[in-house]
C-alpha cells in the first residue's frame, strides 16, 4: 500500500512540476510580447534580463514543487518532555526506596530448650530392641 501512495505522490508532484512549468512559459512568453510590442531594439537587453528572471523565479517555483523545503523540526518541546520523564521515573524511585518497609520476623526462636536427641540425635545400635531383650 505505501508503494502505491509513493507513486500517487509522485505523479501529484510530476503534474505540479508541469504546471509549474507552464507557468514559467506563460511568463517568459509574456515578456517576449512586451519587448516585442515595444520595440526590439531598445527592449532586447530588458528582455534578456526579464527572461532569465523569469526562468529564474520559474526554476525555484519547480524545484520547490519537486523537492520542498524540509519542515523544521522542534527540538525543544522534545527536550522538555524527556526531561519531565526523566524527573517523574527519578522521584517515583526516590519515593519507593524512601519506603518505610515491613521486617520479615524471620522464623521465631523456640520457647523450649531442645532434647538431647533434637541436638545430637539418636545414637546408633541402641534401640529399644537391644535394651528390653537384655
Amino acid at each position: 500500500m505505501s508503494a502505491e501512495r509513493t507513486r500517487a505522490r509522485a505523479r501529484k508532484d510530476a503534474v505540479e512540476a508541469v504546471h509549474t512549468f507552464a507557468d514559467a512559459g506563460r511568463i517568459a512568453g509574456g515578456a517576449v510580447a512586451d519587448a516585442v510590442a515595444g520595440g526590439v531594439s531598445s527592449r532586447l537587453s530588458g528582455l534578456s534580463d526579464v527572461v532569465s528572471g523569469s526562468v529564474h523565479d520559474a526554476r525555484h517555483a519547480l524545484a520547490e514543487v519537486v523537492e520542498p523545503t524540509p519542515a523544521r523540526v522542534r527540538r525543544a518541546p522534545w527536550i522538555v518532555a524527556v526531561l519531565l520523564l526523566t524527573a517523574a521515573a527519578v522521584w517515583g524511585w526516590a519515593t519507593v526506596l524512601q519506603r518505610d518497609r515491613e521486617v520479615d520476623p524471620g522464623t521465631p526462636v523456640p520457647t523450649t530448650p531442645p532434647t538431647d536427641d533434637q541436638i545430637h540425635g539418636k545414637p546408633i545400635g541402641q534401640g529399644r530392641s537391644q535394651a528390653s531383650g537384655h
